[in-house]
């Protein structure tokens, strides 16, 4: 069983001798990825760092989890993939010992990391959850759109999906030594491939035509309409509801982020959204004085702009949510990675934007009845392409 590190946060590892006094040791970094190696190659190795003790310590400790950061690189592009790295770090140590010097070299461990974090009051070194990859029990979801719930597949068994008690499916979670398959993102439809009711008729070779609103009936025939997914981990089993929302005056938008457990976890905003754009320039003043006709002409710009550039912004609503999505929105506005997804006529465009909010204030259902959260978010890239 490989213990989950979350490299967002400090992840420490002491190297101390079994007897004698500590001279000094050296750690071996290695990080990949793909199927777990029983002994990683010279390709894997990214570091080797020797530490010496500090004052009278007979030991010493490493701080990996910055580094290991490096190799993890979170990407969405409408995919979800299980995005995790491989890490052993092999240690040898050096000590003296009844008038001589010898060196242990202990049983290495393998961990498999995740661009997750810990909250200060969870303490050092936190594995978080080995089941369901989420902090909230309850998920809202647009009507006819797909539902993906990230499992960490080593200690989860079985996925059981029901709808008004009654059970509708189940599925088995096989584990496996692949980084591709560390995290299982269950999908309520059934289909990983396929978001809505729309676009599963049209990939079985049927034709559906229908206005937005008509989501009701859709969802009497839509084999994603679950009410409860029951998830079975090695630790007990853990409950997810799943509540529908039908919004018709709004364009619903879909953020995805990394969540505090690496995963990458989805959050609806149903209700209004506006969308801007900021214009930065800079400005000079010309000389449009002709000196052999002693003129200028009056069309020309004496103030003339220079570096023009410009940010898209939009701000979204959630609509209202329940008391347990404190942690969701907690969570995205800590999230270093977020993305939201912009349906056109044409394609889906998936966006990479950064929050704009910077504080926010938990809601309640003793204080506030209802929650309704409001977000601002940037396009993470300049409007004129300057790629260059």
């Amino acid at each position: 069983m490989a213990t989950k590190i979350n490299v967002r946060s400090p992840f420490y590892i002491k190297a101390e001798p079994s007897v004698g006094t500590i001279i000094s040791a050296t750690m071996q970094l290695y990080v990949y990825t793909g199927a777990k190696l029983t002994t990683p190659t010279s390709s894997e190795l990214r570091y080797t760092i020797t530490k010496t003790p500090i004052d009278s310590n007979n030991y010493v400790v490493y701080e990996i989890a910055e580094l290991v950061r490096d190799y993890l690189d979170i990407e969405f592009d409408g995919e979800y993939d299980s995005q995790c790295v491989w890490v052993r770090p092999t240690l040898s140590i050096d000590y003296s010992y009844i008038g001589g010097d010898y060196t242990e070299t202990p049983t290495p461990v393998d961990y498999i990391a995740f661009d997750g974090y810990g909250y200060f009051y969870e303490g050092t070194n936190p594995e978080l959850s080995r089941g369901l990859l989420l902090s909230n029990n309850t998920i809202f979801r647009l009507n006819d759109s797909n539902v993906r719930i990230p499992v960490f597949t080593e200690d989860t068994n079985s996925i059981a999906f029901y709808y008004e008690g009654a059970l509708k499916r189940s599925i088995t979670i096989s584990s496996s030594t692949n980084t591709n398959a560390q995290i299982d993102y269950v999908t309520v439809s059934g289909s990983d491939n396929t978001d809505t009711y729309e676009e599963r008729v049209v990939a079985d070779g049927g034709t559906l035509e229908t206005s937005k609103c008509l989501t009701g009936f859709l969802n009497q025939i839509d084999i994603g309409l679950v009410d409860e997914v029951w998830i079975a981990t090695d630790t007990g089993t853990e409950i997810v509801k799943i509540f529908s929302t039908e919004e018709c005056k709004y364009e619903p938008y879909k953020v995805t982020f990394v969540n505090k457990y690496g995963a990458l976890q989805d959050l609806w905003f149903f209700k209004k959204s506006v969308e801007s754009t900021n214009v930065t320039s800079e400005q000079f003043k010309a000389s449009i004085f002709d000196q052999s006709t002693l003129s200028y002409k009056t069309y020309k710009h004496q103030q003339q702009s220079f570096l023009a550039q410009g940010k898209d912004r939009i701000t979204m609503n959630t609509g209202y949510v329940n008391d347990d999505h404190n942690a969701v929105l907690e969570e995205l506005l800590l999230s270093e990675q977020v993305w939201y997804t912009k349906i056109t006529d044409t394609e889906e465009r998936v966006i990479p934007v950064i929050p704009q909010t910077k504080s926010i204030t938990y809601k309640t259902s003793v204080n506030d009845k209802l929650a309704n959260y409001t977000v601002d978010f940037e396009h993470a890239f300049d409007k004129i392409n300057n790629i260059r």
